[in-house]
């Protein structure tokens, strides 16, 4: 019984539905997370039809591969319509998961539950869906990785590696978001146990598994995150140098490292050439290169208008967040533990060379994570060894498990409570389908998402899906005031969105129709009995508007008389762009349903771009 509760395994299969539970309660992406969850989407959806796809409206900042995507939006779909013909099979598992406080999202694998239901059904199950995925893969490349400590280093090892990741936050909040750096977290993870696997009664060679961890780093490197480099170099030092029996083996493992790097870097480039270029539009585009281009303090060095911190802000500042109590326990295993000071030394190599980019994000330290707490975990147990020879050593242990239980206070009381209240934008767009807006004139509903909602939740997947409606989303900020948010123009000649979600105090013309609330700030408890000692301040962050009945145009009759948008775009918009996909649409399954302004060049406009 004490070998089946006390195993990595169990914490694992813990960790695990922790990320389920993280992605229940927070099922929605942020502005680092929109390139690949809006390239997922448009995988699942719009496949070959490039012109329909976000990059080609919102490129951002710097071009970033599709392969991630790609690969994610084919599995998505795969498992995702499964669910979908399983679920709406029968009418009890229908009902089953209309739950919404079960399910969350994933009530919107159900179609319908009778023909009177006004329910919007929005495409939020693919994202869900899709971040499981994600969370599958992180959680078994960090499972391998316990599993090779476990082995090589003794079950209680890995059950204190295990705990210790279960007791962060970051680890088990992210493992699931469509980042660049959890695609790279999961294969570089992956490659680290590896690297760490005991060479001792292997029936290959030992270099081999080596050559592996370098391989897999290196497609890192050229397809998802350049700046795992930092991570390839120690790595490639220390299996070369440190691990060799001779001279003669030292001059055959670097032949067959740099061999095994090189061409993995090359093959991986000139597929994310092809593929990406394809994607961009571009004649030749590899986007990680763009990419060092961007970040590289000795050339454009750009991302430092994006802000910039101290030198040392990962030292006393994202690591201690990060790691908890795993931070000190990772220096004090450094101290005590010979085993685990080649870990220490690439991560701490890793932590140092990218302080010297100015533009510093936590997120960015993603590959060493596991081995600080591998680390910790064998600082632990050298604790746990020392507990019972001094006083000083029982004090220690613990103070060291009293530190896990409060890790474990923090990340889910502050960290936890904090973030889930960081997605206002998915709120409110989850809140405007939630208020069934009703048909104007035209027979369809227009929707302004300002750019805040847009970097907090609101993406393509929170978008209507089969609705059997037209529901316009605008997501374009170029207008110069708020007054170009009315900018589409009417039948009746009016001018103005019929719904707008954003931040702004006053609309003109509009009325609230619900406040969303968002995470403001984190203040200390001063009521008795002060606990929990942290509270975590909210505030209205983001409000749904819906347009007042009557014409517009008094609200504006001197300035901004130019439509950002004609009529005929506005009709090519609405009736072959969010659409297309759905061959329910009415105004594709009927002609006559579309409205009476509809001409015949509209028809060749829709016919063209369809």
């Amino acid at each position: 019984m004490r070998k089946l509760l006390l195993t990595h395994k169990l914490f694992d299969l813990f960790f695990f539905l922790l990320v389920l539970v993280y992605v229940r309660v927070a099922p929605y992406t942020k502005v680092e997370e929109s390139f690949n969850t809006q390239a997922t989407h448009d995988v699942i959806f719009h496949e070959n039809e490039l012109n329909l796809w976000d990059h080609k409206e919102f490129p951002g900042v710097v071009p970033r591969t599709f392969l991630g995507p790609l690969v994610l939006g084919k599995a998505t779909k795969i498992l995702a319509r499964a669910m979908e013909v399983v679920v709406n099979s029968n009418p009890v598992t229908k009902r089953v998961f209309r739950n919404e406080q079960i399910w969350g999202e994933l009530k919107h694998l159900v179609e319908t539950l009778n023909e009177e239901e006004t329910f919007v059904r929005t495409k939020m199950h693919y994202q869900v869906i899709m971040r499981m995925i994600l969370g599958a893969a992180s959680t078994f490349s960090l499972h391998k990785f316990h599993t090779v400590i476990g082995k090589n280093f003794g079950n209680d090892v890995a059950v204190y590696a295990s705990a210790l990741a279960l007791a962060q936050f970051h680890l088990a909040f992210y493992a699931s978001r469509p980042l660049p750096n959890i695609f790279a977290f999961a294969l570089t993870t992956f490659a680290l146990s590896l690297w760490l696997e005991e060479r001792r009664g292997l029936k290959i060679n030992s270099s081999v598994l080596d050559t592996l961890a370098i391989m897999v780093v290196s497609m890192v490197v050229a397809v998802f995150r350049c700046d795992n480099i930092l991570l390839l170099a120690p790595l490639g030092i220390h299996v070369t140098l440190f691990r060799m029996t001779d001279i003669y083996d030292a001059s055959l493992r670097i032949i067959a490292n740099v061999m095994a790097m090189v061409t993995v870097i090359v093959a991986f480039a000139y597929t994310s050439i092809t593929i990406d270029s394809r994607h961009w539009d571009q004649e030749y585009l590899w986007p990680e290169w763009e990419v060092l281009s961007f970040n590289n303090p000795m050339g454009a060095n750009r991302s430092h208008h994006y802000g910039t911190k101290p030198f040392l802000w990962y030292v006393y500042s994202a690591l201690p967040r990060m790691l908890l109590i795993a931070y000190p326990l990772s220096m004090y295993g450094f101290k005590h533990e010979h085993r685990c000071r080649s870990a220490f030394m690439i991560a701490s190599f890793f932590v140092f060379a990218y302080s010297f980019i100015g533009h510093k994000e936590l997120r960015f330290l993603f590959p060493v994570f596991p081995l600080f707490n591998f680390c910790a975990a064998c600082g632990m147990h050298r604790l746990n060894l020392n507990r019972k020879k001094s006083a000083e050593g029982n004090f220690l242990h613990a103070l060291a498990w009293m530190g896990v239980i409060v890790s474990c206070a923090v990340s889910i009381g502050v960290f936890a409570k904090a973030s889930i209240a960081n997605y206002p934008g998915g709120e409110a767009l989850a809140a405007f389908h939630e208020l069934n807006p009703e048909h104007n004139t035209l027979g369809h509903v227009r929707i302004h998402i300002d750019d805040h909602c847009a970097q907090t939740g609101a993406s393509r997947f929170g978008q209507a899906y089969h609705d059997h409606n037209v529901i316009m989303y605008n997501k374009r900020q170029d207008h110069e005031h708020e007054g170009h948010l009315h900018a589409m123009l009417h039948d009746d000649g009016s001018r103005g969105h019929d719904w707008l979600i954003n931040e702004y105090k006053k609309m003109p013309g509009y009325e609230i129709m619900r406040n969303i609330t968002g995470f403001t700030g984190v203040k200390l408890n001063k009521k008795f009995p002060f606990w929990p000692p942290l509270l975590v301040e909210k505030d209205v962050r983001v409000k749904v508007w819906r347009r007042r009945h009557g014409d517009a145009r008094h609200w504006f009759e001197k300035n901004n008389r130019e439509d950002a948008f004609d009529h005929q775009q506005e009709m090519i918009w609405a009736h072959s762009g969010a659409r297309q996909h759905d061959d329910n649409h009415p105004y594709r399954k009927d002609p006559g349903n579309r409205p009476d302004s509809w001409t015949s060049s509209d028809d060749d406009s829709y016919e063209k771009n369809k």
